[in-house]
């Protein structure tokens, strides 16, 4: 069996993942407009952007 290679996040998607959260867009909207999950825009907002 293969494991899946876990891919970083680039910078493109960072930058999504800023605006839609400035447009008060769910965690959950984010990850599925990505094609990532949940859990990882989660430890990206959590490690990275500052929210108000």
């Amino acid at each position: 069996m293969k494991t899946k290679k876990h891919k970083r996040l680039s910078l493109e998607e960072r930058v999504i993942i800023q605006t839609l959260l400035e447009e008060k867009k769910t965690k959950s909207f984010i990850a599925k407009k990505l094609g990532r999950s949940r859990s990882t825009i989660t430890r990206e907002v959590n490690k990275w952007v500052s929210l108000p």
